[in-house]
């Protein structure tokens, strides 16, 4: 069995996957393999991808999706796929637009050797990794993905999961044992590192460590690091719809949790899940109760006054 495979969704990817690539290639970490998912691009990012192909037999593999699943579905869906044909110990998603540093996977797989030194391969187990944030050009932004955000990555238990993602998908990794824990899908799934971190958190264990593996590119929709942090709190106070309408696919996202995994969870975390989709209806009052009570918190005094007023 091979030691790593990596899930990287590729979506009219063209301008930036050949870069990627030739980082994951220059790893000094060679026990992987490389599946590009393909999500019926309408670029030539398959023709760049079969290149590789051919060059790496064995190394590198193109799959393409039937229909466009979107990035979500289409990193979960061929995770599943992947790891139940062709296992693996660790698995890491990896994004078309970044760079992976040389010693990218190489620190994951000794970070989660550690772990399950400790704690044994069974315990399903998630570790993840800060990021450079670079510009389109790769010219430097900042070091740090998490403190430009201020996201409290080390407070990861699940009734904090539940309410904010703090993970970057593409500087996770994932052991065998997390991984045979996915089982359903749906498009209630708000991202797949979320959802991921989620399973993890409810059965195992979550690890943050502050090392930057990769050069995250800024650009499109991703654009928060950009900013100022109280730019960004601003701008999100401006669209209250849009903040409440997250919020909406946030309970949606844990009602599908509880149908999947709702009969396995120890008692603690089941009352937690079942309060948190009480937030969907619960009146006014109740609803800031609710997160009071069962410390339902954001990263920081801002983003959880924002909650409180949104919510």
């Amino acid at each position: 069995m091979h030691s790593v495979n990596i899930i990287l969704a590729a979506y009219n990817g063209s301008q930036y996957i050949k870069e990627q690539l030739d980082s994951l290639l220059n790893s000094n970490y060679r026990d992987f393999r490389v599946f590009v998912c393909d999500d019926c691009s309408t670029d030539n990012t398959r023709e760049i991808v079969e290149q590789y192909v051919e060059a790496y037999p064995g190394k590198v593999f193109l799959t393409k999706n039937e229909r466009n699943l979107g990035s979500t579905l289409s990193f979960l869906t061929n995770l599943k796929r992947i790891s139940e044909a062709t296992p693996a110990s660790y698995y890491m998603f990896c994004d078309q637009d970044d760079v992976w540093l040389s010693d990218k996977i190489s620190l994951a797989v000794r970070q989660m050797k550690r772990i399950e030194a400790r704690r044994g391969a069974v315990m399903p187990i998630l570790v993840f990794n800060d990021a450079i944030i670079v510009d389109d050009n790769l010219d430097f932004i900042s070091r740090s993905f998490y403190r430009t955000n201020k996201l409290k990555v080390r407070k990861n238990k699940f009734s904090r999961m539940l309410i904010e993602n703090k993970c970057i998908g593409c500087t996770t990794m994932m052991n065998d044992a997390l991984v045979k824990l996915l089982d359903e899908t749906g498009p209630e799934i708000r991202y797949h590192d979320w959802w991921m971190a989620l399973i993890a958190s409810a059965f195992g264990v979550v690890r943050y460590n502050k090392t930057p593996v990769i050069l995250y590119r800024q650009h499109g929709d991703n654009q928060v690091g950009q900013a100022s942090f109280a730019a960004y709190t601003k701008d999100r106070a401006a669209k209250k719809e849009d903040t409440r309408e997250r919020l909406r696919k946030t309970y949606d996202q844990a009602e599908l949790f509880f149908e999947i995994y709702g009969d396995m969870l120890p008692k603690n975390k089941r009352r937690h899940l079942i309060s948190f989709i009480r937030l969907k209806t619960a009146g006014f009052f109740a609803r800031r109760l609710i997160i009071l009570k069962n410390r339902f918190f954001k990263s920081g005094f801002l983003r959880n006054v924002g909650l409180l007023f949104y919510v």
